[in-house]
C-alpha cells in the first residue's frame, strides 16, 4: 500500500518555503488550465522571495494555453543531476500522475502536494489540501497572499485562467462567494478576461471541429436516458488530423441532454488503453466512481484509465455508474 502524505497547515508549508533555496514545481500528465497556471503562478512567486525555480511538466502545453504568460519557459524534461530541496505537485495528490520521469528523480527532495481535491490517494510526503477551494489556483492564490508576495499582472492572468477553466467560466457548482471575489481582485490587475476566454473557450482548429462532428454523431444515450457516452478513438484524431488535447471539452455535449445525469467520455490513448472522463449534474459522485479504478477528481467531475478491448471497458464502468441511478 502507497504511503499517504502527512496533512500539513498552512504555518507549516510557509516555514518549508522559508526555509528550502531551490525548488521544482510540477503539475499532472496532460497538463490543463488549472494545473498550468498554478505552477506559473505559484513559480513566479518563489522567484520573487529570491528562491531557485524549475517549472515542469512531462507533455507539452496545449496550444489553447500558448497565451498564458510564462509558459514557454516550462521544462519538459528534468536534468538527472539537479538537486531540489522541494518538489511541488500541483493540483493533484498521487506522485504518479507527474509521470515516470518525476517518479524516478532521484534528487527532488522534500514532495509536498498541493491540492483541492478531496479523494484520491494523496501519497507526497506532505500534502497541503483545501478542497473547499473551486480550483488549485485559489489555493496558490491563498498561498501567495499569505507569503506577502505582490501579485502581478502576469501572476493574475495565470490564476484567472486556472479559476475559469476549473469552473467553466464559473458555472460549475465548485464556484463559491469567495471563487467571484478573487476574481474580482484579480481583474483589478486589469488582466485581459476577453484574451482568457478567446483562447481557452472561443478558439478552435477546423481539425478539431471535424473530430466534434464525427463524435457527437455516433454518442449514445443509455436505454435508462440518464446515461450518455462518447468514445475518441485514435483512428478519429488520426483521419481527422486533430491533437489529443483538442477533444478536450467534449463531454460537455452528452451532459447537456436533458435528462441525463452521468457523461462518459472513453479516449483511447493506445490499442488497448482507454482515459475515462465523468461528469455528473445532480446527485452522483463520479469521484467514488474513479476511485474504484485508480483515478479520482471531484464529486461532479473526475477521470480514471482502464484497460482492456472497449466492450470490457464500457462494461466495467457502467456496472460502477447504473447502481447509482
Amino acid at each position: 500500500m502507497a504511503k499517504k502524505a502527512k496533512p500539513i497547515d498552512l504555518k507549516t508549508l510557509i516555514a518549508v518555503i522559508r526555509k528550502a533555496k531551490t525548488f521544482l514545481v510540477a503539475t499532472h500528465v496532460n497538463p490543463d488550465g488549472d494545473g498550468l497556471g498554478s505552477i506559473l503562478a505559484l513559480g513566479e512567486g518563489l522567484r520573487k522571495l529570491g528562491k531557485k525555480v524549475v517549472i515542469y511538466t512531462a507533455d507539452a502545453v496545449p496550444k489553447m494555453y500558448h497565451f498564458m504568460p510564462g509558459q514557454a519557459r516550462i521544462a519538459h524534461e528534468i536534468n538527472p543531476k539537479a538537486k531540489f530541496d522541494v518538489s511541488f505537485i500541483v493540483d493533484l495528490g498521487e506522485v504518479e500522475r507527474v509521470g515516470e520521469a518525476f517518479v524516478a528523480h532521484p534528487g527532488r527532495g522534500l514532495t509536498v502536494s498541493l491540492d483541492h481535491h478531496a479523494k484520491g490517494d494523496h501519497n507526497a510526503e506532505l500534502n497541503y489540501c483545501l478542497p473547499k477551494q473551486a480550483s488549485s489556483g485559489e489555493v496558490i492564490f491563498k498561498l501567495l497572499k499569505a507569503l506577502k508576495i505582490k501579485i502581478t499582472k502576469s501572476m493574475a492572468t495565470n490564476i484567472y485562467t486556472a479559476m475559469v477553466t476549473d469552473t467553466g467560466s464559473f458555472k460549475y457548482s465548485n464556484t463559491t462567494t469567495e471563487t467571484f471575489a478573487i476574481a474580482a481582485e484579480l481583474t483589478k490587475l486589469k488582466i485581459d478576461v476577453w484574451e482568457v476566454a478567446l483562447n481557452c473557450f472561443e478558439t478552435f482548429s477546423a481539425a478539431r471541429m471535424e473530430l466534434l462532428k464525427r463524435i457527437m454523431a455516433a454518442l449514445v444515450l443509455h436505454s435508462s436516458k440518464k446515461v450518455a457516452s462518447i468514445t475518441i478513438a485514435l483512428k478519429d484524431l488520426e483521419e481527422t488530423g486533430a491533437a489529443p488535447d483538442e477533444a478536450e471539452g467534449f463531454i460537455n455535449y452528452p451532459r447537456s441532454i436533458e435528462g441525463v445525469e452521468v457523461a462518459i467520455a472513453f479516449k483511447e490513448t493506445e490499442p488497448g488503453k482507454y482515459k475515462l472522463s465523468l461528469r455528473s449534474k445532480h446527485y452522483v459522485d463520479v469521484a467514488a466512481i474513479a476511485q474504484s479504478f485508480g483515478g479520482g477528481g471531484h464529486i461532479r467531475a473526475a477521470g480514471c484509465k482502464i484497460d482492456g478491448d472497449f466492450a470490457t471497458v464500457r462494461e466495467a464502468i457502467l456496472a460502477k455508474v447504473l447502481p447509482q441511478l
